[in-house]
């Protein structure tokens, strides 16, 4: 049995795709800041999977302790084999927020969180492994969940936290252009230090409430939303298409370290290989953002010490 991790898993891609990695017969832990909407969650994927095995641990993104006590209370199991990065944050308001450290909420939430977070992660991960049944990969991956709008609003790297212009979209596109660069990053350095963990994004297309199967207290579509999901038709799928993309990433043998995977029509459909958006091939921004990372985080990864 195989042990993968979800940020961000009480509801949406995340919760869905640890329903399905719970039918797969893997263990699941499902990371959140609520511990009730944790528990929903669990009752949830056992009445889905009866035989589910699951756990809990509750994660804020936006805190350093508790990032460091869920990465602590993840590495001590007996294994880890995957993470999924899914967690999400969007402000509903027009102002810039920022957490208790002073750091612009956003990026906090979706990308230094995630970012302080597998660090902490990399000892449990690279761990050599008893065997286990199930999918053909005996890597562990980190699998983050990109967005769509990287594709659509560019990445300032000067103005990455929105210091100076701040709007809610551009602010949210900011924090998944940071979050891809970073993972697609971590590939690379994995790769450079011949460790056994590979890194990939994927784009969940536009995944609605409405296209999606109802889950008591984790999804339940009012009729006006399940209205505009058959009115989206071609342009949305539901989150559970979504989540299969990240589960493919998770646990295929025919993908690898720095694929780029998203739906094969842009917005919804089964997973293919894509391109990777311009800003993610760009080396040297993402090696100052890794560093402006560190610098914001305190994060460090010792990947040649980590494999030694």
């Amino acid at each position: 049995m195989k042990t993968f991790a979800i940020t961000g898993a009480t509801q949406g891609v995340g919760y869905f795709a640890a329903e399905e990695l719970a039918r797969r017969g893997h263990h699941v832990v499902l990371l959140g800041r609520s511990i009730e909407k944790l528990n929903t969650a669990l009752i949830s994927i056992t009445e889905q999977v009866p035989d589910a095995s699951t756990s809990r641990i509750v994660l804020d993104l936006t805190s350093s302790e508790s990032i460091a006590s869920a990465a602590a209370s993840l590495s001590s199991r007996e294994r880890l084999d995957g993470v999924l990065l899914n967690a999400a944050h969007m402000a509903p308001g027009t102002q810039r927020e920022h957490d208790a450290a002073g750091r612009e909420l956003t990026m906090s939430t979706n990308h230094l969180g995630h970012f302080e977070f597998t660090a902490r992660l990399m000892d449990a991960l690279v761990a050599p492994k008893p065997a286990a049944h199930g999918d053909a990969t005996d890597i562990s991956r980190v699998v983050a969940v990109g967005s769509l709008a990287t594709r659509i609003y560019p990445f300032d790297l000067e103005d990455w936290q929105s210091t100076h212009l701040y709007e809610p979209r551009r602010a949210y596109a900011a924090s998944k252009h940071a979050l891809e660069m970073f993972t697609f990053e971590l590939d690379r350095r994995l790769r450079a230090a011949g460790a056994p963990a590979e890194a990939l994004v994927v784009d969940p297309g536009i995944p609605v409430n409405g296209a999606t199967p109802v889950r008591t207290g984790v999804n339940e579509p009012t009729a006006w939303q399940r209205f505009a999901s058959r009115l989206a038709g071609p342009f949305a799928h539901g989150k559970h298409r979504a989540a299969a993309i990240a589960v493919h990433a998770l646990t295929s043998d025919t993908v690898a370290g720095g694929d780029y995977l998203g739906p094969a029509r842009t917005v919804r459909g089964a997973p293919v290989k894509l391109d990777k958006p311009t800003t993610q091939r760009d080396r040297e921004r993402a090696e100052r953002l890794w560093q402006l990372s560190e610098e914001s985080t305190s994060a460090t990864f010792r990947l040649s010490e980590t494999v030694a």
